[in-house]
């Protein structure tokens, strides 16, 4: 009986509904660990955030580890380089497509920062910096740099689009030097009139549907599990009774 149940094409089935559920249950453990990296993320984002805020020049260094200050609250006084905007496209925000404004600050210590002044609407033209001394308060943001699929930016350096922010790729266009790092604008003193660019929103605190995603994956495992119990045990009933001899009255 147990041999009608292990020719080829049933071996086939046993190893497709294993390998489903093993693939499941891989699936719900892996939603477990974004919701655990998604916790710690939040933790340090809201330890940061709140953390007082501290002038750029006394907690960054040529050998800091820029993760270890990232969302950190800054403040810089010194002048936009106006001469040098650039822009990181493919952005968006409230559900509409745009770009970002990127600009070098000249800090008075002569030390240049990159600052990411908001976020800009497709339709918008680049906006009209002041050239005079101003106070920025913002966060510390990492450089980003590109995954495998992500999109190339443009060789040629008279183009000023970027597809991300690459500070080194894009330090280097501009012909200033800065550390791997730019600071997300959050205010100005004195505060600009203009509504836009508008400042780019913290992430959310919260946890995603993370945990959902798991428990629903588990769910399909366990699904699928009982489901193939229930189809063996029937064919196996139908196999016993195939084979059970038949009794006629004499």
């Amino acid at each position: 009986m147990i041999r009608r149940l292990l020719t080829p094409r049933w071996i086939v089935v046993h190893l497709g509904v294993l390998a489903l559920i093993a693939l499941m249950v891989f699936l719900a453990f892996w939603q477990l660990s974004r919701l655990d990296q998604k916790k710690s993320f939040n933790a340090v984002l809201l330890a940061h955030s709140t953390a007082p805020v501290a002038n750029i020049k006394d907690i960054v260094s040529a050998d800091v580890d820029i993760e270890s200050i990232e969302w950190r609250r800054v403040q810089l006084s010194g002048y936009y380089m106006t001469d040098k905007i650039v822009t990181v496209i493919n952005r968006s925000q409230n559900g509409a497509a745009g770009y970002d404004v990127l600009v070098p600050f000249r800090t008075t210590n002569n030390e240049t920062f990159l600052i990411n002044k908001g976020f800009m609407q497709l339709s918008m033209p680049l906006p009209t910096l002041r050239t005079t001394p101003l106070t920025v308060l913002g966060y510390i943001r990492d450089s980003q740099s590109r995954g495998t699929l992500g999109a190339i930016d443009s060789a040629d350096t008279a183009v000023r689009e970027f597809q991300r922010f690459d500070i080194p790729l894009i330090a280097k266009r501009l012909g200033i030097e800065t550390q791997p790092l730019f600071v997300q604008m959050r205010d100005e003193a004195p505060r600009s009139t203009e509504e836009w660019p508008a400042p780019v929103a913290l992430p959310e605190l919260n946890e995603g549907t993370h945990l959902s995603y798991a428990v629903q994956w588990f769910f399909f495992a366990l699904t699928a599990l009982v489901a193939w119990v229930v189809v063996v045990r029937r064919k196996m009933r139908e196999v016993t009774e195939t084979s059970a001899p038949s009794h006629t009255s004499a």
